[in-house]
Parts: C-alpha cells; structure tokens; sequence
C-alpha cells in the first residue's frame, strides 16, 4: 500500500477524487440553498398569480354580494397546497373567509385591492390570501435535495470519467516510460520505446528527450574517461613539483575551485585556516574581498592580463590570529586543441612580514606616534579629500578644532610623562566619540581637529542640532578625569570651535581659521565649552586678542618640546 501511495495514477486519481469531493460538497451546498430560495419564490409568485386570475371574478362576487359565488371562490383557493387560508371582503361588511378566523391583522397575508367593476378608481373590497409557508418550504427543500444530488451525481460521473481518460492518455503512458527509463544503465546504449499514439505529443517529445539525454550522458561518460586520463597524467608530470617545491602551488579550476595542492601550500594555508583538507574548496573564499577576485580571475582567462599576473593578497584569519599576506602569481593552463583556458595555476609566497613592515611604515608616517592618530601632514591631505567629497555631492563637512584648558599646567606641575598620558587618553575618548569614517587627528602639541561628513543639505534643520550633540558629547567626554599610572587624577578639558564647509570658508585654510576663532570664544567664556562660528560674535578684538594667545601659546609649545 506504501508502494502504491508513492505511483502517479494514484495521486492524480485521488487528486481528482479530493477536487471532485470538493466542487460537490461545495456547488450542491450552495445550490442547494439557492434552489430552495427559487422554488419558495416560485411558489410565492404563484399565489400572485392564484390571486390575479380571478381577481375579476372575486371583485363581482364582492359588488353583487353574493356569497355562494364568494365562499366558491375562497374554497377554490383553499385547496391549492400552496394557500392555507383566504379571505373575502368587502367594505359594508361583507366577509367570507376559509379558516376558523378572519385574516385581518394576520402576519405574512397577501392582500390584493378589488376595485369596482365599472369604475377602477373605486376600492370595493380586499382578497387576503395567507401562504401555506410549511408546505411551500417542505416542497422547495424536497425540490432542491433532488436537484442537488442530480449535481453531485453528473459531478461524480464526470470525475470517473476524466480520471479514466486521464489515466489512459498521461499516467499509463508515464508509467511505462518509467519502469523502461528505470532499466537503463548509464554507457548502454538503451531508447525507450515510444508509446502508442503519442508520437507527436508532449509524452512523444518527453521520450525522444530522454534517449537523447542518454545518448549524450554515455557521450559525457566516455569524455570524463578521457579527461581523468589526460588529468591523471597531467598529476604524475606535476607531482614531483608539487611535493618538493618551497613555494605553495596549486591548481584551480574556471569555478575557482582547487584541484591539487602541494604541501607548501597547504602549510600557507594552515597558518590562517583550520581545515582537514583543502582540495575542493573555493579558492577565492580564503581572501578578502572575494568578489572583488573571481572578476579578477575571470578576466585573466579571458586574456585581459598576461599569461601570468602578480598580486598581493590578504587572507581571511581566524579570530584572534594575525593578519597573513601572501604573493601570489597567476598562470593560465590552456587547451592545446583550442587555446582556451581550463585551469589556472597559482604560485603563492608568504610576505606577511614584509607586508606588515610596509603597513607599520605607512601608519608610522600618517599617524602621530603618541596617540596612533592622523598627524597634521596626513589629517590636511585627509581633510580636503572630505571637502572634495562635500562639494562633489553638495553636503556639509565640518571641522572641530580642540584646544585642551591649562595643558602647560599639567606638563609643568605633573610633569611630561603626565601630559603624554593625557594626551594619549583624549586621543582614545575622541575615537570612542566619534565613527570609524571621520577624521580624528593631532594637529600639534595639545591641539586636535576632528572632520566629520554629513549627508544633508538642509544645514539649518536637520544637521547643526547633530552637530551640537556631536560638541556636547564630545566636551563631555574630554571633561572626565585621567587616572595616572601612580593612582593620581589629573583634571581635564577643552574648549571647541567648529566651522562648516562651504558655509564658513571654500578653502581648507578660511575653514581652520573660523573654527579657531570659534575655540578662541570658547576660551573666553571660560573654557570647557563650545562653540560655532558665527561672524556677528567676533569682533577685532576678539580676533587681535586671540591672534596674540596664540603666538603666546605656540611660544609655550616651543619652550616645552625644548
């Protein structure tokens, strides 16, 4: 019964069976209702239609007052199965009803007006006629039952048939294909053997596909025979190689996967990946920016390059384990017969410690060797890069200029080592401030400049508020106390001016300028503050005096790096 649940014939009958069960349930359910509401409006309207036919009749009985030929009316009326009762009457009185009691203020009784027979705008009497509502429902359900099951019926029927006609022209015919296509064996030259009448239909072509697929797997099959060979050969020839070179070298193929690596290789390998066995795996996904090097590769074997190309590289590490760079030379394997590409062969050097000597050196000459940050040099060529970018998109760069309060105190109090460990410390809280993405640098002794970016034109809205909260949590963060090495808290700082770009100055220079003189009221307000450039606030004075704090402090910077 399991194997039989599992054939096609079986779902699509009971598929059909199930559809079929469906739409009868379904259609005879509504129509069942349907047929009911029809046949007790039928019935109703026959009423009307009782009602109207002797209409004339009834309004002469009325106006002659005759009651033989009313009661005659009313008992013909009242043996029709759809009419319980019916009434006569008429204004002076005249009443002949079928019933033991009158109609009047009965519920559910159709009323017809009787107008004198000479004269139609005058009402001589009613005919009240009150359905037999049981009888009229208990025929329209026996009428609608009937015609329901005559539904469900045709629909079984029709069911049955399509099921045996499906079966005929689709599942037998599959069946056989399958049992045939389940007794070929791959390089036997076995054809399935094409069904009655379905040459050339969808089961004829499904047919002919299938001895074609087969015919082109043992085609495949012997080609993959002769292609192990060739590569089994080709591996004798490079083994040798493989094993007793220094060099990591290996082989990967169009989907960049590696096919045979020698143990230097592996080694190089094992240094940044815990892995049992390499072979099989993507090349591409030991490095960074994997994308990146498959379009890199790819345009290698599509000649774009030399035959053989040199590059650095880093791969991906561990968590924890330092960075490894490798150099790496790309060679392409041709097809002799038609000079395409089927293999690269990759030579693989490991340069990591050369490689982080260059790093150190590159850090060494951008970043300032106290706090690790941007130096002046570095942060200038930095901050004008982040203006060419705020003009080319039309946004805002902004720059703070950070002066700590009473540094010289703490050098000359404290000591140097002292101010070196705050120095170190506001570089950190920067940072933490701060994203990854903008500019923290030394500008100079105690002297900081931070460049940020924002992405909004709308300066006024939606960026000086950022803005502000950028200063305030900054200030906030400078002003906390630096623990020393000996246990001693030192109080610290700063005052901070900023000014934007290209709203204080189109030039690295006027910008630096606004934000000092920003700092420099800062100063005067008493330090510990911040503030943005406005040029209403600053008077010559302020600019004078400022000017001469400056030399005067540059004058102290000189005298304590001496």
């Amino acid at each position: 019964m399991r194997h039989f649940r599992h054939q096609l014939y079986f779902k699509v009958a009971l598929a059909i069976a199930l559809s079929v069960a469906l739409v009868a349930v379904l259609s005879s359910y509504f129509f069942y209702f349907e047929e009911v509401e029809r046949n007790e409006r039928v019935s109703r309207e026959h009423v009307s239609q009782l009602s109207r036919t002797i209409e004339k009749t009834a309004s002469i009985a009325v106006y002659v007052q005759d009651l033989v030929l009313a009661r005659e009316i009313i008992d013909g009326l009242a043996i029709n199965d759809v009419v319980s009762e019916a009434e006569l009457i008429s204004e002076p009185g005249f009443s002949v009803y079928s019933g033991a009691q009158s109609l009047i203020d009965r519920q559910g009784v159709a009323t017809l007006i009787l107008y004198h027979p000479f004269s139609e705008n005058v009402v001589i009497g009613q005919l009240k006629i009150l359905p037999n509502e049981v009888f009229i429902h208990h025929n329209a359900k026996d009428s609608a039952v009937n015609q329901a099951w005559m539904l469900a019926l045709l629909t079984v029927v029709t069911a049955v048939l399509v099921s045996f006609i499906v079966h005929k022209t689709l599942t037998s015919p599959l069946n056989m294909i399958t049992n045939r296509f389940e007794e070929v064996k791959p390089g036997e030259d076995i054809k399935l053997t094409m069904p009655r009448f379905h040459q050339k239909d969808e089961i004829g072509r499904l047919v002919k596909g299938i001895n074609a697929l087969v015919s082109s797997l043992n085609n495949s099959i012997g080609s993959e025979r002769n292609l192990r060979e060739k590569t089994e050969i080709l591996e004798k020839k490079f083994r040798l190689i493989f094993e007793q070179a220094s060099a990591g070298i290996c082989l990967i193929d169009n989907d960049n996967i590696l096919v045979t690596a020698n143990p230097a290789f592996e080694r190089i390998i094992y240094k940044s990946h815990s892995i049992e066995d390499a072979i099989g795996l993507r090349l591409t996904d030991w490095f960074y920016n994997q994308q990146q090097l498959e379009s890199f590769l790819n345009d290698i074997r599509l000649g774009h390059h030399s035959d053989t190309v040199a590059v650095d590289l880093k791969m991906e590490t561990l968590s924890g384990t330092p960075d490894c760079w490798v150099h790496c030379l790309f060679s392409k394997v041709l097809d002799e017969a038609q000079q395409t590409c089927v293999m690269l062969e990759v030579l693989m050097y490991d340069v990591t410690e050369r490689t982080q000597r260059e790093i150190n050196t590159r850090f060494e000459a951008d970043h300032d060797a106290l706090t690790h940050l941007k130096n002046r040099r570095a942060g200038s060529r930095a901050l004008l890069a982040l203006f060419d970018r705020a003009e080319a998109n039309g946004k805002v760069a902004v720059i703070m200029n950070i002066d700590l309060d009473n540094f010289k105190t703490i050098n000359d109090v404290d000591g140097h080592e002292a101010g070196d460990m705050v120095l170190i410390e506001v570089g950190r809280r920067m940072m933490v401030v701060f994203r990854n993405d903008d500019l923290c640098i030394r500008w100079g002794g105690d002297e900081f400049v931070v460049g940020c970016y924002f992405d909004n034109t709308h300066f006024e809205e939606r960026s000086l508020p950022v803005i502000q909260r950028l200063a305030s949590a900054l200030r906030d963060a400078l002003n906390q106390d630096v623990l020393l090495s000996d246990g001693e808290q030192i109080k610290v700082s700063a005052s901070i001016g900023i000014a934007m770009y290209p709203q204080h100055g189109d030039q690295l220079e006027s910008v630096l300028s606004a934000a000092d003189k920003a700092m420099y009221v800062s100063k005067q307000q008493g330090q510990n503050q911040y503030n943005i450039f406005d040029p209403k606030l600053m008077s010559e004075a302020e600019i004078h005096s400022k000017d001469d704090l400056k030399v005067q402090s540059q004058t102290q910077t000189d005298s304590k790096n001496e």
